[in-house]
């Protein structure tokens, strides 16, 4: 199947109200896990490549490697950048062959987003790559999580319908009580807030720090109007917990790193598998 474009996935979640994690595409296991588990279920995936997340996976092979999985797939995937901070680097990840980038500009004043966001979008447009944005501020951070990172700034609606107006985005990233890596407390989501946002505009949501939460939170919040759910820390601390286990229960010198591979995409597998029923997403690329 070919690739596709994220935005072409998910405006038909958007459409049909169902939910499509987007799981970090750090190593092989990170993808065949996934993707097994999608044309399992016959459903939609995206495949995000972070470069702080994965430092030593260099953009010139993680990318190329999702690709490749992605067009190979028997079922709908999309490649994205995931949190690129400027325009060389999104122009770097569309040569690779990314489907789809995503510009965070979130840390920048309102006036200068927009004006780098719109950049972004003029030039990926240009070869037909869709752009996703950020509008508020996520709290959290997915690579140090002993630090609790940044006070988040929630979505302003009005700002948003300003935002999608002037950039022309194909997708957006909105602040709305979710945070990278692991939540300090009980998480607060504003769903309401996220409602709104998706009454006024009509590009598709994404949330951004969906990890850990209690599962009966994910129906709502696709409910409310998130078409993306980017999820990667709970799994990625499970996988580890799992591998370690596996290490503490065998005896000396029966574990080859082979051994940790096979049961490391097994895990992912089953992980995925357990997200796209909570989403909604499961049969929906029949």
């Amino acid at each position: 199947m070919p690739l596709v474009s994220s935005s072409e996935i998910l405006a038909e979640a958007r459409k049909r109200k169902y939910g499509v994690p987007s799981l970090l595409a750090g190593n092989l296991e990170l993808v065949i896990g996934p993707l097994m588990a999608a044309e399992e279920r016959r459903s939609p995936l995206i495949l995000p490549f972070n470069q702080e997340v994965t430092p030593k996976v260099p953009m010139e092979l993680g990318i190329p490697m999702a690709v490749n999985a992605a067009k190979r797939a028997k079922v709908p995937v999309a490649v994205i950048l995931d949190h690129g901070k400027s325009l060389e680097e999104i122009v770097k990840a569309i040569h690779l062959g990314a489907s789809s980038v995503m510009f965070d500009g979130s840390h920048l004043p309102y006036e200068e987003n927009v004006r780098q966001t719109r950049e972004v979008v003029r030039t990926a447009h240009a070869v037909g790559v869709c752009v996703e944005a950020e509008l508020g501020g996520i709290s959290g951070f997915a690579v140090d999580l002993a630090d609790a990172g940044p006070e988040s700034s929630f979505t302003d609606p009005d700002l948003a319908v300003d935002f999608v107006e002037r950039t022309g985005v194909d997708t957006l990233a909105v602040s709305f009580g979710n945070a990278h890596g692991v939540y300090r407390g009980e998480p607060n989501l504003d769903l309401d807030r996220v409602r709104k946002i998706h009454t006024l505009i009509d590009v598709p949501l994404v949330m951004h720090g969906a990890s850990g939460l209690v599962e009966d939170e994910y129906p709502r919040i696709v409910a409310s109007g998130i078409s993306k759910v980017c999820y990667y820390t709970a799994m990625g601390i499970g996988a580890a917990n799992e591998l370690g286990a596996m290490l503490e229960s065998a005896g000396q010198d029966t574990v080859v790193y082979h051994h940790l591979i096979s049961r490391a995409i097994d895990y992912f597998c089953v992980y995925t598998t357990r997200l796209l029923d909570l989403l909604g997403c499961s049969g929906t690329a029949a």
